[in-house]
């Protein structure tokens, strides 16, 4: 009786411990996991408010690229503000030293949206990010990402990656919150196919036949899918447009400086953006996609499956603050830092340029 007793006490010890290690070896997995702690990229994040034109930009999209479906951090997609997009607000920063005034700007996402989860990331994990999402995959990608050497065009390409791999709402550091996420979507388009949703930066009429289209989206803030069919068209422009620059000027990626591009917006922006989402439509629809198609809008308007918002919704104060297209869904405060860098780069170039007209003229 006694020996029995023991073997069960034994037993019951064993299974206990066994029981301990398997939780906590899953714990720590899981936590280690925890897209909180998984980070994104440098301060340089907020707007862009030059509508450029950059002719390279015309050229046909390369063929797209397979890309990762299934997120490594899932989260529901049933009772979501939006259908399909999941109540999930990205930001990043260089460091968690954010100042007071970026604090609130953040706390907004969550006051306007109790139910949203904010997703805080920073430099430090950015690459495993990157890495664990699409390292399998797409290396190409990974490549690039952590070769860039500036850290405004990390930026840019971080946040596409973000939303394409997670789904959710992107927002910059200087963005707030005004309205809840649910009131984005007009209720005659709740039940549609909505890969992505932009806003209108610049509204601008069409130009006509063989132009640029005029108009630009921002990407302060945007929201997608995950796996959406349109970034995965953005993210493959951009990767194309970076490469392209490297091969012309006979360097590799990690040697790319500011005063090589045409502009900011042109090779990570929203102008590169906006080209690519209209080539993603234009494939979708099989028909040309521009500025007639949203130009002057007074309320949101789905293009295919881009839901674009009109020029109050997300950059109010950049369209003089109209009064016929309802309310501002988010306020843009306009902190970037990184257009000092790009203005001094500028300065360099011009510099640069008039250095050489003088040598050839002598």
């Amino acid at each position: 009786m006694f020996s029995i007793s023991n073997s069960k006490s034994a037993r019951s010890v064993r299974f206990f411990v066994a029981f301990i290690i398997t939780v906590t070896l899953f714990g720590s997995f899981y936590a280690g996991w925890d897209p909180i702690h998984v980070a994104l990229v440098s301060p340089d994040t907020s707007s862009y408010t030059t509508a450029t034109s950059d002719t390279s930009l015309t050229q046909p999209l390369p063929p797209q690229k397979s890309l990762p479906i299934d997120s490594k951090f899932p989260s529901s997609l049933t009772n979501t503000a939006i259908k399909g997009i999941p109540d999930k607000v990205w930001h990043s920063a260089k460091t968690h030293n954010l100042s007071e005034q970026q604090h609130e700007w953040i706390d907004s996402w969550a006051v306007s949206n109790p139910s949203s989860r904010n997703e805080f990331l920073t430099d430090l994990s950015a690459a495993a990010f990157v890495r664990a999402h699409y390292q399998e995959t797409r290396p190409d990608i990974v490549e690039v990402y952590e070769k860039l050497p500036i850290p405004i065009l990390r930026a840019d390409l971080l946040r596409y990656l973000i939303v394409l791999a997670e789904g959710g709402y992107w927002s910059d550091l200087d963005v707030q919150s005004e309205k809840p996420m649910s009131d984005w979507v007009p209720l005659e388009y709740k039940d549609k196919n909505i890969d992505m949703i932009v806003g209108l930066e610049f509204d601008f009429e069409w130009r006509g036949p063989g132009t640029e289209v005029a108009s630009q989206f921002c990407n302060w803030v945007f929201s997608a899918k995950p796996s959406s069919r349109n970034l995965q068209v953005i993210v493959d422009a951009v990767i194309a447009k970076i490469k392209e620059i490297a091969d012309s000027n006979h360097i590799s990626v990690s040697e790319i400086k500011l005063e090589m591009l045409f502009d900011v917006v042109n090779v990570t922006g929203p102008k590169i953006m906006t080209i690519a989402i209209l080539e993603s439509l234009g494939q979708l629809l099989g028909r040309t996609v521009d500025d007639r198609d949203f130009s002057g809008i007074k309320r949101p308007k789905l293009v295919g499956d881009v839901l674009i918002m009109p020029g109050v919704s997300f950059a109010a104060r950049q369209n003089g603050y109209p009064t016929d297209q309802g309310d501002a869904l988010v306020t843009h405060n306009y902190e970037g830092s990184w257009k000092k860098d790009d203005a001094e780069a500028k300065e360099r170039k011009k510099q640069k340029e008039l250095e050489e007209s003088k040598a050839a003229e002598s």
